[in-house]
């Protein structure tokens, strides 16, 4: 995963995360029992309420804050990895080097040697790997590799 996709999984686990407690301040701060609201006059219950609306207030405010600053720290990450993915791209090197490796890739798969040809043959009359190996000059591990690739 590259960062820029960390980074987006990392900002929906915290949106995430602040919704959930969002939802969890909301809950406890209007969840009123009965017979507390009954017992407490008027005067009461407007000061508990004010009270309550005020701690409710600052707390989103400080969770507002700081939602805001991890999604500037977020925003900022996303940029610099564009930045870092931009250059990549408009290198001109780049696509020298990618055309050079694929040159010799092709080449490197057309240079065959001409006795592996015939191992297949002296396979199927039955002789040893070790015995092929030796009567064409490879080793061992190159007469099983050819043998294993082409029983594929």
């Amino acid at each position: 995963m590259n960062m820029l996709q960390a980074s987006y999984a990392m900002g929906c686990v915290f949106v995430i995360v602040m919704l959930i407690g969002f939802w969890i301040v909301k809950r406890w701060f209007v969840r009123k029992s009965p017979e507390t609201e009954s017992e407490l006059d008027r005067a009461g219950c407007n000061t508990i309420c004010r009270d309550q609306d005020v701690e409710h207030r600052a707390l989103m405010f400080l969770m507002a804050q700081k939602t805001d600053s991890v999604l500037a720290a977020l925003a900022s990450t996303i940029e610099q990895e564009r930045q870092k993915l931009g250059g990549v791209v408009r290198k001109p090197s780049m696509d020298g080097a990618v055309d050079k490796f694929q040159a010799a890739a092709i080449a490197v798969s057309t240079n065959h040697h001409p006795s592996y040809d015939q191992i297949l043959p002296m396979a199927h009359e039955g002789i040893a790997v070790a015995t092929i190996a030796r009567q064409l000059q490879l080793s061992e591990g190159e007469v099983s590799m050819v043998m294993r690739l082409n029983a594929a």
